[in-house]
This record gives C-alpha cells, sequence and structure tokens, in this order.
C-alpha cells in the first residue's frame, strides 16, 4: 500500500502530489489488482479527478481497478463505474462495531471524533459528518465533556430533523435553525432546539412553543418549551384551560410517555417552571428560582411516587399569573446513572418519542383562541 505515491514511483512532495492529482491511498498487488483511495472531507467530489486517477492506473498496467470515495456527504457528481461512494460515517459505523475485538478501530473512531470535533471549533464542517450519532456516552466512568457533547448534539439534531412522526405530528419544521451559534468550552450543559412550522412568520422563536434537547452533565433533556415571551393566543389558550384542564393535559401527555417508559423504564417524566435573568446575551443566566416535580405526583396512582397535585398547580399558577422572566417545560430526563439507552444509538427513539408525547400542549398553539367554559 502507498500513499501519495505511484506505484513504482519516487515519494511526491505534497504540492507535487497535489498538482499531478495522484490519490490519497493506492493498495495494488503484482497481477493487475488495486484499489485507489480518494478521501474528500473539506472538499467536494471531482469526477474529473476520479477519472484521472482510473487513466493513470490503466497507463500503468492496471486492468482491475477499484475506486474507493470518501467523503463526508452524498454528491451529485457522475462518478465512474469502477468507483464507488462511501460517506465516513459509514467508516466510523462500521469501526465502532470492530471496537470490542481491535485496538486499531478503537484508535481510529476516537481519531474521527477528535478529528470532527476540532472542525467544527474552527467552524471548518458546515454540513456533514465524520461520525454518526451512537449514543451519549457520559456517565461515571466517562465525565460530562463540552466540546464532545456539542459533536454529540449536531448528529443527534441531524437525525431528529429527518424524523417523518416529528414533522406529520408536532409539525416540526427541519428547516428552521436551532441556535445561530454553540459558543463556550467550560458550560455544564449544551442545548438546542427545533421548531415548529408554526413558527415561520416569528420574530423570534422565543416567541413560540419549540422542542428543546439538552445534554448535561448529569442526563439528556426533551423538553417542549413554553418560553417566557410566547404569543399571547398560546398563553391565553393555556390559560383557558383552568386549573382541571392543565391536569388533563398532563395526564395525556403522561398517558402517551407510556411507550418510552416501556423503552427505556428508569426514565422521568417531568415538568420544570424556572425564572431566569441574563446578564448578557450570550452569557450563562442567573436562576433566580426552579420548581421540578415528576409529573406522575399530580396523579394518585400506583408505585413508589407520592401523590402531591400542589407541584402541578405552582407550576400553572406561576406561569399564567407571572411577574417575571418564567418559563415551563414538560417532557422527559434520561440521567446517565440509571438509563442505559442513553448510550446506544436508540436514544434518538427516547428522545423523539418523548417530544412526540407533548402534543396535547404543542396543539394549544396550533389551535383558536380558546374561551373558559
Amino acid at each position: 500500500m502507498l500513499e501519495q505515491l505511484y506505484p513504482g514511483g519516487a515519494k511526491l512532495s505534497e504540492e507535487e502530489a497535489g498538482r499531478r492529482g495522484i490519490p490519497d491511498a493506492w493498495v495494488f498487488d503484482t497481477e493487475g489488482w488495486c484499489l485507489i483511495v480518494e478521501s474528500k472531507v473539506l472538499s467536494p467530489v471531482d469526477s474529473d479527478q476520479i477519472a484521472r486517477h482510473i487513466r493513470t492506473a490503466k497507463n500503468r498496467g492496471f486492468e482491475r481497478i477499484n475506486v474507493l470515495v470518501l467523503t463526508i456527504r452524498q454528491t451529485r457528481a457522475v462518478l465512474p463505474a469502477e468507483a464507488r461512494l462511501v460517506e465516513w460515517r459509514e467508516v466510523y459505523s462500521w469501526l465502532l462495531r470492530q471496537r470490542g475485538r481491535s485496538d486499531w478501530a478503537s484508535r481510529a473512531s476516537q481519531y474521527l471524533e477528535i478529528a470532527e470535533i476540532r472542525m467544527v471549533e474552527a467552524e471548518q464542517l458546515q454540513e456533514g459528518t465524520l461520525t454518526k450519532f451512537s449514543g451519549v456516552p457520559f456517565g461515571p466512568d466517562n465525565p460530562f465533556d463540552y466540546l464532545e457533547a456539542k459533536r454529540i448534539m449536531r448528529l443527534a439534531l441531524s437525525e431528529l430533523r429527518a424524523r417523518k412522526d416529528l414533522q406529520s405530528k408536532l409539525g416540526m419544521d427541519p428547516q428552521l435553525p436551532g441556535r445561530s451559534a454553540i459558543t463556550g468550552k467550560d458550560a455544564d450543559r449544551v442545548w438546542d432546539f427545533l421548531q415548529l412550522a408554526a413558527a415561520k412568520t416569528a420574530r423570534a422563536f422565543t416567541e413560540f412553543p419549540h422542542l428543546t434537547i439538552g445534554i448535561t452533565r448529569d442526563n439528556v433533556e426533551a423538553l417542549a418549551t413554553i418560553p417566557n415571551s410566547v404569543g399571547r393566543a398560546f398563553r391565553k389558550n393555556l390559560i383557558a384551560l383552568g386549573p382541571s384542564g392543565f391536569r388533563d393535559m398532563a395526564a395525556d401527555v403522561l398517558r402517551r410517555m407510556a411507550p418510552v417508559m416501556k423503552l427505556e423504564p428508569m426514565s422521568t417524566p417531568c415538568i420544570r417552571g424556572v425564572q431566569r435573568r441574563y446578564p448578557s446575551q450570550r452569557s450563562i443566566p442567573f436562576v433566580d428560582a426552579e420548581i421540578q416535580f415528576d409529573i406522575r405526583t399530580a396523579f394518585d396512582g400506583e408505585g413508589p411516587i407520592r401523590h402531591q397535585p400542589q407541584w402541578r398547580s405552582i407550576a400553572y399558577e406561576v406561569f399564567t399569573n407571572k411577574k417575571s422572566n418564567f418559563q415551563i417545560q414538560i417532557g422527559m430526563k434520561f440521567d446517565y446513572q440509571h438509563c442505559a439507552i442513553i448510550r446506544t444509538s436508540k436514544a434518538i427513539e427516547a428522545i423523539a418519542g418523548a417530544w412526540l408525547a407533548c402534543a396535547p400542549l404543542v396543539e394549544l398553539a396550533r389551535k383558536p383562541l380558546l374561551t373558559n367554559t
């Protein structure tokens, strides 16, 4: 096997190799077979370049020529019949499957993870990925790392944006942007969100409910967020429910969470209310008050969760009669210590399922103004 070198030739400088269009790797035998490898990460696939590689191989006497094109995204370029395009994330998935029996595969997959983190931080990787979502690896033996969490968040959102059930059942719009920038290195959580199609005309995402995902030091959160500055129609619809209607909606959400809780029995359905203030636009906020509780406390059922309906009443009362910067969230939490599913690719199913369960809340944003009955 040769790198940046023709079979039988002297090694060339990187500049000369680029001018001649020499492949990144060339594997061959003495019986006319060869495999040419061309890797593309930041630059697009060039079909003319691939054709030149094939002509060069033929001129050097090779008859059975194969070309492997590694890239971070699919291409519209028409490739010769001898070429096969494989995405780097497919290579990464294969390496993950070999990790338990190959130290080389473990090192190679870790290299791709680190390379992706660095390229994202340098804002070089605007689209496509080197790796693929395979779970959130944090836990007692692998502490939370902010930059790694950013990489995982990017991969998770890519898969979640592609889900047709979130689009059809919640009205999620995969084309609407999430956070414009995720900055910092030392925070204890990374979060982002998906918007609903009904928010397309909003001036800011905080005017409309949205689907929030958070990767924190302790858990993964999948929450439907009602921002402090949510639009007038949604707030009035929530108020029109009244305390009993809010209870019924919470019961409906909890019922819809049953498939996720079957998938991961240790997941926690929750309601959270937070009062924050921000010293500046990009700074970490001060949390002046927070209420968070298991939704099951609102209902007198069987099991270890004790009935305490006042928590639900407090959250509803504060939001509907708020005097401060207060938002409410409903969804599920998956802590690293107890929820094994979060360290696997099935975590995407759990996150999406938690959001889908919040459909009754999201529907309030798409209904005309309700009136108290």
